[in-house]
């Protein structure tokens, strides 16, 4: 994950700009109560952590990531007195057992090496009967990187290999869920509108070498970027492009009682 996701201004350019559209939909989804403790499971830039703290008012809440440089930006961008962020990995969660009285993560676990060991991670420090609830991109529903990947996909066969991604597929989340011991398991969509000013808006994080998609781009010799980005922009123009244009993707939540 540090490989890929190192510098936070050019996260928030890829997708800290979406994930704060998703986290208020996450938040809802778990219906945690306002108050007790809170934890954000890879709290990356801090959206989820700061849609946290804008729809509570009792409530503490924790931010952990593994990567220094997103929690210091965090820190940055969250001044609330009830919110703190800690550096640490989610196999292995550094706090006390039942310690927390709700859990959410959002757009982490498909990146997780051992999501398993993570879930149990999750459920240990969540007291009983506390609510937990995890979100994920549906491999197919994230039309942005969707879309990307079918135009690479053209004339590189290698990348179907680095489009997928594990738990993006309807009842993954819910039977990671279940096989960590997790209670009265439920799964739902969860959808939201990315709206570009342009296809320039779109194209510019494809190369900036955050998350999978950025990497790629990055590394591809200029001819073969340039052409992938001619394919893009032709299968872009009947949404709007050049000009502004939305796209529409969906997420996977599952929520369950430790």
């Amino acid at each position: 994950m540090p490989d890929l996701f190192a510098d936070p201004i050019a996260y928030q350019d890829t997708m800290g700009r979406w994930s704060v559209r998703l986290a208020p939909l996450l938040v809802e989804f778990a219906k945690v109560g306002d108050g007790g403790r809170l934890l954000d499971v890879g709290c990356g830039t801090g959206s989820l952590t700061r849609t946290l703290a804008g729809m509570t008012r009792r409530a503490t809440i924790v931010g952990i990531d593994p990567v220094t440089t997103f929690v210091e930006y965090a820190r940055g961008q969250v001044t609330d007195a009830r919110v703190s962020f800690d550096v640490g990995d989610a196999q292995a969660l550094p706090y006390p057992t039942a310690s927390f009285d709700g859990v959410l993560s959002c757009l982490v676990f498909h990146f997780i090496p051992d999501a398993p060991r993570a879930a149990g991670e999750v459920r240990r420090v969540t007291r009983p009967g506390g609510t937990v609830a995890v979100c994920t991109w549906d491999g197919r529903g994230l039309e942005s990187a969707a879309l990307f990947w079918d135009a690479a996909a053209e004339t590189d066969p290698a990348v179907e290999a680095k489009r997928r991604r594990p738990l993006g597929a309807p009842g993954q989340l819910a039977a990671l869920w279940q096989s960590a011991g997790f209670r009265d398991v439920e799964e739902s969509s969860l959808e939201i509108t990315m709206d570009y000013a342009s296809f320039e808006d779109y194209w510019r994080p494809a190369l900036n070498g955050v998350g999978p998609i950025g990497a790629y781009g990055a590394a591809l010799p200029p001819a073969q970027r340039d052409a992938l980005k001619s394919r893009l922009e032709a299968r872009l123009r009947p949404r709007g492009a050049p000009g502004p244009f939305p796209l529409r993707p969906k997420a996977l939540a599952a929520r369950g009682l430790a």
